[in-house]
């Protein structure tokens, strides 16, 4: 049988659908691991799409038949913490699923093909600072943790996460 997700690279032309995507899910999945407190002031900086993420031609997103995205995430050699990578290495970016689409294999082909991409541009380790209620699907994309964290995302605004890094 063959999938009805279609995996494409973004483009600026889906920063609608992505931000609503965004909305859609994170609200919805990490209540169970955040303070309140904490998803309020998170929320607004880490639901909207990012430009540069859609212009970069390594962050891809999930269409189902009916052309919805249901689906997205990707990859830069550019960190969201602490700027430029070393070399080979990449750091995942923004996945989400739609709530709808869990436990059916979509976040897990989303990170197939992010690998994929970066394994052709000759990334062979790839970081990732997943959220509290992520980090169970990245072990078993085989990644590892290396330890909680907190990303700053603006001002007074602090978000806690888990740095992972797994090799390609």
């Amino acid at each position: 049988m063959s999938n009805p997700i279609r995996i494409r690279p973004a483009t600026p032309a889906d920063r609608a659908a992505v931000t609503q995507l965004f909305r859609r899910s994170y609200p919805q999945l990490l209540p169970a691991f955040y303070d309140p407190r904490v998803l309020r002031e998170a929320l607004p900086h880490i639901t909207t799409a990012q430009p540069s993420l859609l212009d970069c031609g390594t962050y891809f997103v999930a269409q189902n038949p009916q052309g919805d995205i249901v689906g997205a995430g990707g990859w830069t050699d550019t960190s969201p913490a602490r700027g430029v990578a070393g070399s080979g290495e990449g750091h995942v970016r923004h996945v989400a699923t739609h709530p709808a689409h869990l436990r059916q294999g979509l976040a897990r082909q989303m990170i197939e093909a992010t690998f994929a991409s970066a394994r052709a541009f000759g990334v062979d380790r790839m970081n990732c600072m997943s959220t509290l209620a992520a980090r169970s699907f990245y072990r078993s994309m085989g990644f590892s943790e290396v330890g909680e964290v907190e990303l700053t995302l603006a001002q007074g605004v602090h978000f806690p996460a888990v740095q992972m890094v797994c090799c390609l």
